[in-house]
């Protein structure tokens, strides 16, 4: 019997609510080379390098090449750090339950402070080196909204 091979995958989930209705997106992951060199420089112990700490939210609406290093922005006048939010140390959880991967899991808020029409992709950020694109549906957000997004990343192991 050939072994299961498992990829490194990712996918995210945002959900808005407003009242008793939630929208919600879903998309796949990409792993942008920036992500992948950051993840090899925390294990090698780099001096310097953050863990992802930051969400960015965009409004590209192709998936990104993997030598990207930053999300598409609005086109007009908002301001960059209106489309970031920090990711609390406590955002993070490990699931070790299914066999042959371990997976991180991110749920974090994001509040806009302005209203954002047409978002279209998410990155997870350390500092501002860009670690991976999801692209989804448009969706318009607005300031004051309560809205979270759901990131797992599966890391495989064996053969």
């Amino acid at each position: 019997m050939k072994p299961v091979r498992h990829e490194l995958r990712g996918r995210m989930r945002l959900e808005v609510r407003a009242g008793d209705s939630v929208a919600r997106r879903q998309a796949e992951n990409i792993v942008l080379r920036a992500g992948a060199q950051l993840v090899a420089g925390l294990a090698a112990g780099v001096a310097g390098l953050h863990p992802i700490n930051r969400l960015q939210v965009g409004f590209g609406t192709e998936v990104a090449a993997v030598e990207a290093t930053a999300l598409t922005g609005p086109g007009g006048t908002i301001p960059a750090e209106a489309l970031r939010a920090p990711i609390a140390p406590g955002a993070f959880g490990v699931d070790t339950s299914t066999a042959g991967v371990v997976k991180l899991v991110i749920t974090t808020p994001f509040n806009p402070t302005v209203d954002l029409d047409a978002v279209s992709e998410a990155g997870l950020l350390s500092d501002d080196t860009l670690y991976n694109q999801v692209v989804f549906e448009p969706i318009t957000l607005k300031a004051g909204q309560e809205i979270s997004l759901f990131w797992e990343i599966d890391f495989p192991y064996g053969h």
